[in-house]
C-alpha cells in the first residue's frame, strides 16, 4: 500500500506542475498573439481598406453590369415581341382579305358586278383601286367576269389601305390586279402581276408568306410584304392578296426603343446583314456580328476607338429576323462613381472606430493576464489533487478488465464524472462477458444459415438447366446470377415431343428466399402443363389457376413461354406481363418482338391469355431477358434501358449465343461500374438453324 500510495502522489506532483505550467504558458502565449495580431491588423488597415474600397467598387461595378444587360435583354424581347404583334396583325388583315376574295370566287350568285378602273393620274396622292393588266394582249373582255366580280373587294381593301396607311393588292391567275395606293399617277395600265416576288411566294407555298425587306419598285422606299392565297370554286388556286410594310412603319417600332440620348435600335436578317436602316453604319455590323441567330442575350463590345457598348438583342417569331438594341455605357455608369466615394468614406470612418477598439483590447488584454495569473496556479494544483486519485485507481481497474479479468469491479466514490466512468466501465465488462456469449451464439447460426442458403443456391441452381444441346436444328443459352444468395428468376428449355421445343422465363415478384420458392413452383407448374400437351395459352391460363390458389403473401409471376416446331420454324407464344422480347431476322438487326403483353401469373383467377404466332427463318435469333437486364444501375443511378440494350444486343449480332450472352453481361457490368447489383438477372438466346 505505501508503494502505491508513494506513486499516486508522484502522478499528483507532475499533474499539477504540468498544468501550472501549460495554464501559465498558454496564457503568455495567447495574449502575445492578440497583441501581435492587433498591430499587424492596425498596421495592414490602410492596405486592407483600400483593398476592400476597390471590390466593394468592383462588385457594385458588376452588379451594375448584370442589371444593364438583363434589362436591355428584357427591353428587346419586348420590342421585339411589338414587333411580332405588328407584323401578327397585318398577317391576320390579309388572311381575312384572301378569305373574302375566296367567298366571292365561290360564291358568285351573292354578288352583283362592281368594275374596277384602270390608274387614274388624277388620283395621285389619294387612295384609290387600280385595275393593272399584265401586257397589252391580255384580253380584258376574257376577264371581265372576274374582275367585275372581284371588284366587290375594292371597299374593303380601301378601308384597309387607309386605315394602315399600307398598300394592299389583289393579283389574278389571269394576269391582272387590282391595287389600293397613292401612285396612280406612277403606274402604267400594263404590269404583270404573276411576276411579284410575294405572289410567287404565295403561289409556291400555297399559304401565308412574309418577303424578306426588299426595295419598292415605285420608289416608296425600303418594305416588306404579307401575301396570301385565294381559290376559286373548285379549290384551285385563283391569285395572292398582299400587303405592304413600308420603311414608316417599320420605323416606329424602331424609334421607340431608343433610350437616352446615344441608344439606338435596328433590325437584322437570318444572315447577320443590318436590315434596317436601309444603310447601315459600321457599328451596326460590328453589333450584329455579335448576335446569336434565334436567341436572345445581352452583351459588351468595345469599338476600335475604345468606346463601351451595351448591345441586346432578341429573335422575331414571324419573320427570320432579329431585334437588336445598343446602348452607350458611360450614359449609365455615372451613378456607380457616386456609390464608390460613398464607400470610400465609409471605410475612413470604419478605420476610426478600429483604431479606438485596439486600444482598449489591448488594456483589457495586460489587465486581464495579471488577475487570471495567481487563480491559475491555486486552481492547477488543487485540480491535480482531486484527478489523479481516481484517475489513478480507474487506470489501475481498466488494466485489469482488459488484461481479461472480466469479474472485476472497479470501486470509486467521487460523485463526478470519474465516478461514472468507473460505473461506466463495470457495466461495459459484464455488458462485454454477454456480447462475447451472445457473437458466439449468432455466429453459429450466422453459419449454419449461410451454409443452408449456399445449398440453397445450389439446389436452385440444379433445377436450371445447365447443359445446352448441340444440335444441328437449333442453338440456346441461359444464365441466371441472382441478386442475392437464392432469386426468383429462372429459364427453362425442353423438348415436348421429337418436333417441338418449349422456352420459358419468368420473373417472381420479390426477392431471396421467398421469391425461390416461389420460382420453384412457378416453373415446375409451367413445365408439368407442357408436357400433358397443352397449348402455350393453356398452359399459361392452368398455371395461373394453380398459382392463385392459396396465394396469401400476394406474389405474381411475369413469363414469357413459346413453342418452336424445330422442322417448319413455327414460333408460337405467350407473353404474361414480362419484357418484351427482342428478335433479328437474319440479315438485319434485332427488333422489339412488339406484342402486347398479357397480366402476369397467379395476379386474377381467370385470366384468358392471346397466343401469338410467327415463323422463325434460317439465321433468326430470339433473346429473352428479365427486367434485372434493363433495370441495372450504376452509382449515378442511372438504368440500363431499352436503348442501351438493343445498342447491345445489336453490337454483338454475329456471335454464338454462348459469346453473345457474356459479351452482353459485360456491357452491363462495365456500365454498372461496380454498383450494387439490386435485381436478379436472366437471359436466354435462342438461335434457329
Amino acid at each position: 500500500m505505501i508503494i502505491h500510495d508513494n506513486k499516486k502522489t508522484s502522478v499528483r506532483k507532475r499533474v499539477s506542475t504540468l498544468t501550472t505550467a501549460v495554464s501559465f504558458t498558454l496564457v503568455f502565449i495567447i495574449g502575445l498573439l492578440i497583441l501581435v495580431s492587433l498591430l499587424i491588423l492596425r498596421r495592414n488597415l490602410i492596405i486592407v481598406g483600400g483593398q476592400l474600397v476597390d471590390k466593394a467598387a468592383e462588385d457594385s461595378q458588376n452588379i451594375l453590369d448584370e442589371t444593364v444587360l438583363y434589362r436591355m435583354e428584357v427591353l428587346a424581347i419586348n420590342r421585339a415581341a411589338m414587333f411580332d404583334a405588328l407584323l401578327l396583325t397585318e398577317q391576320r388583315t390579309v388572311e381575312t382579305i384572301a378569305l373574302r376574295a375566296t367567298d366571292i370566287m365561290q360564291n358568285p350568285g351573292r354578288y352583283m358586278a362592281n368594275p374596277v378602273l384602270p390608274p387614274d393620274p388624277e388620283k395621285a396622292g389619294v387612295y384609290s383601286a387600280q385595275l393593272i393588266r399584265a401586257q397589252t394582249n391580255v384580253d380584258l373582255a376574257a376577264i371581265n367576269n372576274e374582275v367585275r366580280l372581284l371588284g366587290n373587294i375594292q371597299s374593303l381593301l380601301l378601308s384597309i389601305s387607309k386605315s394602315l396607311a399600307q398598300a394592299t393588292y389583289l393579283a389574278s391567275e389571269l394576269g391582272y390586279e387590282i391595287a389600293i395606293d397613292k401612285n396612280s399617277d406612277e403606274k402604267s395600265e400594263f404590269m404583270d402581276p404573276r411576276e411579284r416576288i410575294w405572289y410567287i411566294m404565295a403561289k409556291a407555298n400555297n399559304t401565308t408568306i412574309w418577303t424578306d425587306f426588299y426595295f419598292d419598285v415605285f420608289g416608296r422606299g425600303g418594305n416588306v410584304t404579307c401575301a396570301a392565297p385565294f381559290y376559286d370554286a373548285n379549290g384551285n388556286f385563283a391569285g395572292a392578296v398582299s400587303l405592304d410594310i413600308f420603311h414608316d412603319g417599320l420605323d416606329q417600332i424602331i424609334v421607340n426603343t431608343m433610350r437616352g440620348e446615344t441608344g439606338y435600335s435596328f433590325l437584322i436578317n437570318q444572315y447577320n446583314e443590318v436590315t434596317f436602316p436601309e444603310n447601315p453604319n459600321l457599328l451596326n455590323v460590328e453589333a450584329a456580328a455579335l448576335v446569336e441567330n434565334e436567341k436572345s442575350g445581352s452583351s459588351f463590345l468595345t469599338t476600335d476607338d475604345g468606346t463601351e457598348l451595351i448591345v441586346a438583342y432578341a429573335p422575331l417569331s414571324t419573320l427570320p429576323w432579329t431585334f437588336v438594341s445598343i446602348l452607350y455605357v458611360n450614359d449609365i455608369v455615372a451613378g456607380a462613381y457616386e456609390n464608390v466615394e460613398k464607400i470610400i468614406h465609409m471605410k475612413d470612418e470604419a478605420d476610426r472606430r478600429i483604431n479606438h477598439v485596439i486600444i482598449f483590447v489591448i488594456i483589457l488584454l495586460i489587465t486581464t493576464f495579471v488577475v487570471l495569473s495567481l487563480p491559475i496556479a491555486l486552481v492547477s494544483r488543487r485540480f491535480a489533487h482531486t484527478l489523479t486519485k481516481p484517475i489513478t485507481k480507474l487506470s489501475d481497474g481498466v488494466r485489469l478488465i482488459a488484461d481479461g479479468n472480466l469479474d472485476y469491479s472497479i470501486d470509486i466514490r467521487t460523485g463526478d464524472e470519474i465516478e461514472d466512468l468507473g460505473v461506466s466501465v463495470n457495466k461495459m465488462a459484464v455488458g462485454l462477458k454477454e456480447y462475447i456469449f451472445n457473437l458466439q451464439k449468432v455466429t453459429a447460426e450466422k453459419e449454419r444459415i449461410g451454409a443452408e442458403l449456399d445449398v440453397a443456391a445450389k439446389i436452385q441452381a440444379s433445377m436450371l438447366p445447365s447443359i445446352f444441346p448441340d444440335r444441328d436444328e437449333f442453338d440456346i443459352y441461359a444464365g441466371m446470377q441472382s441478386a442475392k444468395e437464392v432469386g426468383g428468376d429462372f429459364y427453362d428449355f425442353f423438348i415436348i415431343d421429337n418436333n417441338t421445343l418449349a422456352v420459358v422465363i419468368g420473373d417472381v415478384s420479390g426477392k431471396g428466399v421467398p421469391a425461390a420458392l416461389f420460382m420453384v413452383i412457378a416453373k415446375t407448374l409451367i413445365m408439368n402443363n407442357a408436357q400433358q400437351g397443352k397449348s402455350p395459352k393453356e398452359v399459361f391460363e392452368t398455371v395461373n389457376r394453380q398459382l392463385y390458389e392459396n396465394n396469401k403473401e400476394n406474389m405474381f409471376v411475369t413469363a414469357f413461354i413459346a413453342y418452336l416446331d424445330i422442322p417448319s420454324g413455327r414460333f408460337r407464344f405467350v407473353n404474361a406481363g414480362h419484357n418484351h422480347p427482342l428478335i433479328k431476322r437474319a440479315g438485319a438487326d434485332f427488333e422489339w418482338l412488339s406484342v402486347k403483353p398479357g397480366f402476369v401469373l397467379a395476379g386474377l383467377e381467370h385470366i384468358v391469355y392471346t397466343q401469338h404466332e410467327t415463323t422463325l427463318g434460317h439465321g433468326d435469333i430470339l433473346y429473352l431477358y428479365t427486367d434485372g437486364v434493363t433495370e441495372a444501375a450504376n452509382s449515378a443511378r442511372e438504368l440500363f434501358g431499352n436503348p442501351r440494350l438493343l445498342s447491345s444486343v445489336n453490337t454483338h449480332k454475329n456471335l454464338k449465343p454462348v459469346d453473345f450472352l457474356n459479351h452482353i453481361k459485360a456491357d452491363i457490368d462495365i456500365f454498372a461500374g461496380g454498383a450494387e447489383q439490386a435485381d436478379d438477372m436472366t437471359m436466354l438466346v435462342l438461335e434457329y438453324k
